[in-house]
């Protein structure tokens, strides 16, 4: 009686994998970045196991397909369609009904960063069309070796005497299973590794911003994980509720911690098969096996992606523009077509097609590292499902049990409006102010303040003019201050932050001058309209303001080296993005109308991008902002500077639509005198070679913090004090 009550409880591989799941979390608050290392562990078992996938995608599927008749092949197809389109409906519903979470409030200051490229645009091609099917097979396109894999099996399928090839396959799928089977076994130290590097390195403070739309996905996306489609199986087939949520068990597990469904195809296979057998509900003749099922529709949408479509409807609560009813059936058709590509792609695409500003894609990068790990999950729990609808279609045993399936349905809608409310109120009483945050621009500090300033409110010449035989070098040091320059309207350059500083890229390095020449500082406004004139009566000794160069300036001031150099770019709506995909034909149109900066090289570049358009002339970026630029469609300046504008307004966006980046130095203007020029030369250039001019660039122009990052908070670290 005691051995077989021992082996009664011997665990199981997900006993193993549940324990190594607790150890690793454990291990990883513990430890914190000190499991670092253990990342390398992790990428090894994760490349162990993707070894064998699409091998096993190829072969199964020729093999599975060979075996079975033109006829067979055909009402399979029926039937994989008809079941895929009820389960994406199921997904669309669900991302409808969730949206409802969301309450209303007013707009609020959203906190951005500095400007990030955009996902690339993937090849359809190579992803769909095996034109080279060792290609595909050495990229991961999936698509293609599916398609590659289906029409070499249909060929088969009526060619006399297949059985040649297709017994030598099946030993060779029976080998990748074997091998697969031997990898999946060394899951327990796999897991442990990952989900120790994981939660010993992931920031907390990443998780903040997005709270509301976590909860929602997290809710969204276990109850359908764990509650409809297991029901669905139980409703459809005489499969029991707590078999199918058993054995998919391992499999749902593996794929949430490894973050990959394509590792775990495999298991999901042999889950399903297991399933089948328990309850005969598959025919050989019918040709509806996991092996074919499965990796027929791993390329095509999933619910994990349908789901994840939820960031639509947050992102515009997140804005305070909630969509309408009326919005759905283009927001919800739009995103089915998007989910056959990859989130990267779809989710900034939907953000622009839905007027949505796409600053906060970005954060919906950050928190990936959970949300693709619960996707991955309900993808694994929909695959299995379908192939086991499917193979039940297929052979005979699917019956619908109208009375159980209307019960469950008014049951599960009871609890999703229960769970709606719940959040719906959460959301509007403990995580509401989490979205008030100030833009980070606008509460940017100085890096380099320097002794005494005076910021001047008007402009006036120097009261001390440069004596016969003084140098300007002489006579800031006989003031004991040198007069600059400035142009509050030039964000990231010089500006006024919320505390009514005067900062910037610019201020700093100004700052950083007047200290180096040991002198105080007398900031002197001036306008790009002036600029040239105040220089000419003396105001001020040096221009510094994020001053590009021009051809007046050039003919006005001697040349001096650039101490930057930014790109030409446009600034529009985000909705309006989706327009200039077809710049070529959009730059020519009489329709456009621009605004340009008076007097500045983008005002000279605009007209030669755009020789049809209308122009309006603007005193500073913040008039197109603020709508005072004659309803101008679209503004030319700098990606540097529309990047920092857009922090503020980010409901507008920053892109490059010209064929090459367009490079413009900026310049630090003065009037004539050699003696200043040379000093300046060599300053600059010594600021560059001390590290001073890259720390203010990833500060001020690439919105990184200057200060060194503090290592993750961990057990040993900050409660036992064992290491510092």
């Amino acid at each position: 009686m005691e051995k077989a009550a021992q082996a009664h409880f011997k665990p199981g591989l997900t006993t193993w994998i549940l324990t190594s799941l607790v150890l690793g979390i454990v291990c990883g608050l513990f430890f914190g970045d000190l499991c670092t290392p253990l990342k390398a562990v992790g990428d090894i078992f994760i490349g162990l196991l993707q070894m064998t996938v699409l091998p096993y995608i190829t072969l199964s599927l020729i093999l599975n397909l060979g075996r079975i008749s033109i006829k067979q092949t055909r009402n399979m197809a029926f039937t994989v369609i008809v079941l895929l389109l009820i389960l994406w409906c199921i997904g669309l519903f669900s991302v409808a009904l969730m949206s409802l979470s969301f309450p209303f409030w007013q707009k609020g200051a959203f906190f951005s960063t500095s400007i990030i490229e955009g996902p690339k645009t993937e090849s359809l091609y190579d992803l769909f069309v095996p034109a080279n099917p060792f290609f595909s097979l050495a990229n991961n396109a999936v698509p293609a070796v599916v398609l590659f894999s289906i029409g070499v099996g249909i060929a088969l399928s009526s060619i006399p005497r297949r059985e040649h090839l297709l017994d030598p396959l099946s030993v060779a799928v029976s080998a990748l299973m074997r091998l697969n089977r031997f990898v999946v076994h060394l899951s327990p130290f796999g897991v442990f590794a990952i989900v120790a590097y994981a939660v010993g390195t992931l920031p907390f403070e990443k998780f903040g911003l997005l709270q509301a739309y976590l909860i929602t996905y997290s809710v969204a996306t276990i109850m359908i994980t764990v509650g409809i489609l297991p029901m669905l199986l139980s409703i459809c087939t005489p499969v029991r509720y707590w078999d199918a949520v058993r054995v998919s068990q391992p499999a749902v597990i593996a794929a949430f911690v490894l973050s990959s469904t394509f590792a775990v195809l495999p298991l999901i296979v042999e889950a399903a098969r297991e399933l089948l057998d328990r309850y005969e509900l598959e025919k050989d003749e019918t040709g509806g096996s996991p092996d074919v099922l499965v990796p027929l529709v791993f390329p095509f949408p999933d619910l994990g992606r349908i789901v994840g479509l939820i960031f639509i409807p947050f992102s515009a609560w997140f804005y305070g523009s909630s969509l309408m009813p009326e919005q759905y059936p283009k927001f919800l058709s739009l995103g089915m077509a998007g989910s056959f590509a990859k989130p990267a792609v779809t989710i900034p695409w939907l953000l622009d097609l839905m007027h949505i500003p796409h600053d906060i894609f970005q954060l919906y990068l950050a928190v990936g590292v959970y949300t693709t790990r619960l996707g991955d999950a309900l993808r694994t729990v929909y695959l299995f499902s379908f192939a086991v609808l499917t193979a039940a279609s297929l052979s005979g045993t699917l019956k619908v049990q109208w009375k159980r399936f209307f019960t469950y349905t008014f049951l599960s809608l009871c609890l999703a409006g229960v769970l709606i409310a719940g959040i719906h109120t959460v959301l509007e009483y403990t995580f509401k102010n989490l979205y008030q945050s100030k833009a980070m621009i606008a509460d940017r500090q100085l890096l380099f303040p320097g002794g005494s300033e005076t910021i001047l409110k008007e402009s006036a010449p120097n009261p001390d003019p440069i004596q016969d035989g003084e140098t300007r070098i002489d006579r800031i040091r006989r003031r004991g201050s040198i007069r600059l320059g400035f142009d509050a309207k030039r964000l990231p350059f010089s500006y006024f932050n919320e505390q009514g500083e005067l900062v910037g890229f610019d201020i700093d390095m100004a700052h950083r001058l007047a200290l180096d020449l040991g002198v105080g500082i007398e900031f002197v406004p001036f306008t790009p309209q002036t600029l040239i004139k105040q220089l000419n009566e003396d105001h001020f000794d040096l221009a510094m303001s994020g001053l590009e160069g021009t051809i007046e300036r050039a003919t006005a001031f001697p040349v001096a080296d650039s101490y930057m150099d930014v790109t030409l770019a446009i600034v529009l709506p985000d909705y309006r993005k989706v327009d200039f995909l077809e710049f070529e034909v959009l730059r020519h149109s009489p329709q456009l109308k621009i605004a340009v900066v008076a007097n500045s090289f983008f005002d000279e570049k605009a007209h030669e991008f755009f020789p049809n358009a209308s122009f309006v002339s603007i005193n500073s970026e913040e008039d197109f902002f603020q709508e005072k630029a004659e309803g101008a469609d679209i503004m030319v300046t700098s990606a540097e500077a529309g990047a920092a504008w857009t922090l503020l307004y980010p409901e507008f966006s920053v892109i490059n639509p010209f064929k090459k980046n367009v490079r413009v130095p900026m310049y630090y203007l003065g009037a004539h005198d050699i003696e200043f020029e040379e000093f300046m030369e060599v300053w600059l250039e010594l600021k560059k070679k001390e590290g001073v001019f890259d720390t203010l660039y990833n500060y001020w122009i690439l919105g990184k913090d200057d200060a060194v990052s503090q290592p993750r908070w961990s057990i040993i670290r900050n409660v036992l004090h064992w290491v510092d």
